[in-house]
């Protein structure tokens, strides 16, 4: 009995003491990480080659704070221009980056290759990391958008725009249709199946026909949507992106319904690809080359097979897919919002598309006429301005140091500049946050304004697809509002809160609870 109960203590010493054993480790590894975020912080503030660049001193010491701010508040481009307003052209935005407000160093920073390279911190979690816009260093940058720089081109563009009119006729033939209906259509939809039907033909060969759907498939402005919603929390925990990729699709909906729009993409991709290398794969020299879409072009191509894998192709999928589709519809939404709601922008538009939209029914104009139209032009500047990519944008030169008036960035360090400032800077733009085209039209010209305007950035890494989005943007516009039609559209259930860039989703997005650009057809 005493044997039994002496035991017992032992057990009882015992166990009490690998609890204080393991409370003691929790203690210990506490400690450490104290002490280690201390020191980083203290080598951050103090003893970091950006130590001496002004700015807030949470910004140089963590990126925590902009983590929150973007989780929670989703202004940070706002709270970044106040912070300009207090320290000056040139801050500290992050502990291993520079920001400048100043749209004369933009050349700087956007550089062509010819000056000197420039690498990126890539995106990462989005399904996307070996696209051309995601690829790191500038080398292989330039070897993966060399064979489609033609292909994207301008001039190639005018030769394929046949494809763009057709789905043009298709539009004004489904809304023609619903004249005096007294139904209200969805015009955000309406420009989101647009633009994806035009984005699946030119990378794929094939439309996935969504101004055909009922109601015009509001499915995909809503995923469209979710995905993007999804990118800020992305932007700070890529981990839960990919962690994403390895789950079935139906239980990354359960789970994270937002982000269920990127596997929809990667999954929509991966089957295009699929079609597309079969088609290539079964081409004999006596068949000639029948398909004509950018993937059929770059199977064909001669760059390494390595750039022709499978994941490789399907990030690049997803990032035609989601980038071509929603900014390009979003601000044709925004111009086209106005628009209706101002009767003299209305009048104007139809009163100068007149001639050139005259033979409309017979043959679609080229969208490079639809470019001299002056005001037409100055509606889409206008709405590109202000529905602008709210996140800063950065490159990295590799090369050689960067010079700002007295500051000199050492080379390697990430500088960024914000389109959203250049576009709202009130010196340039008086009255920055209204709609005015006008501004755009000769004597009210301000040469700074053309500067300023960076809504497709510059230099080596600019956007690939900025030729495709004008002509898009342009036929979509003329075509509806052109005055030779037996129909005109109205302003339905909605107002300026619904399509105006509030939220920072990279690009600016309106209010969460949006109801959409709705109207009716009459």
């Amino acid at each position: 009995m005493a044997l039994s109960s002496i035991l017992s203590k032992l057990q009882s010493l015992d166990s009490d003491s690998h609890g204080l054993h393991y409370s003691y480790l929790a203690l210990g590894a506490s400690l450490i990480f104290t002490l280690y975020s201390l020191r980083l912080v203290v080598f951050r503030l103090y003893f970091h080659p950006l130590a001496r660049f002004p700015g807030p001193k949470i910004l140089a010491a963590t990126t925590w704070f902009e983590t929150y701010v973007d989780l929670f508040h989703h202004d940070f481009p706002q709270r970044l221009s106040k912070i300009h307003d207090k320290y000056g052209p040139i801050v500290r935005v992050a502990p291993n980056e520079i920001h400048v407000n100043d749209a004369d160093f933009f050349q700087t920073v956007f550089v062509a290759a010819a000056k000197h390279r420039t690498d990126i911190i890539p995106p990462r979690g989005l399904g996307q990391d070996d696209s051309i816009g995601s690829t790191r260093t500038h080398d292989m940058h330039q070897l993966r958008r060399k064979p489609l720089d033609k292909f994207m081109g301008l001039q190639n563009i005018v030769r394929l725009q046949g494809m763009i009119h057709e789905e043009i006729r298709t539009l004004d033939q489904k809304i023609s249709a619903l004249k005096n209906s007294g139904k209200p259509v969805r015009l955000d939809c309406v420009f989101t199946s647009f633009t994806g039907d035009i984005v699946g033909r030119l990378a794929c060969g094939e439309s996935p026909s969504l101004l055909e759907g009922k109601d015009f498939t509001p499915e995909w402005y809503d995923m469209i949507r979710g995905a993007a919603r999804i990118i800020p929390l992305l932007r700070h925990f890529p981990q839960l992106g990919e962690a994403t990729r390895m789950l079935p699709n139906w239980l990354v909906q359960a789970l994270t319904p937002r982000s269920a729009g990127f596997r929809v993409l990667q999954e929509l991709g991966e089957k295009r690809i699929a079609r597309v290398r079969a088609e290539v794969a079964r081409e004999t020299k006596s068949d000639g080359e029948e398909g004509g879409s950018m993937f059929h072009h770059l199977l064909r191509s001669d760059i390494p097979d390595a750039e022709k894998s499978t994941e490789r192709l399907n990030a690049e999928a997803v990032s035609f897919l989601g980038a071509g589709t929603y900014p390009t519809a979003a601000t044709t939404i925004f111009v086209a919002y106005y628009i209706l709601a101002d009767p003299k922008i209305e009048e104007r538009l139809r009163e100068d598309l007149k001639d050139v939209m005259a033979n409309f029914d017979e043959e679609v104009p080229n969208f490079t006429k639809l470019e001299q139209i002056e005001y037409l032009s100055a509606c889409i500047k206008e709405g590109l301005r202000l529905l602008r990519l709210f996140r800063r944008k950065s490159r990295i030169s590799t090369d050689l140091d960067l010079q700002y008036g007295n500051f000199t960035i050492p080379k390697g360090t990430p500088v960024s500049l914000s389109p959203y400032t250049m576009h709202m800077d009130p010196e340039v733009f008086p009255e920055p946050e209204k709609f005015k085209p006008d501004r755009w039209l000769g004597g009210n010209l301000d040469p700074r304004m053309k500067r300023n305007l960076n809504p497709f950035l510059g230099g080596s890494r600019n956007c690939i697809g900025m030729h495709v989005a004008w002509a898009q943007m342009y036929l979509m516009l003329g075509t509806l509002f052109r005055p030779n039609k037996n129909y005109r559209l109205k302003l339905g259930d909605c107002d300026e809160s619904d399509v105006y860039p509030v939220v920072d989703n990279e690009f600016g997005v309106a209010k969460y609870d949006s109801r959409g650009l709705n109207a009716f057809v009459v």
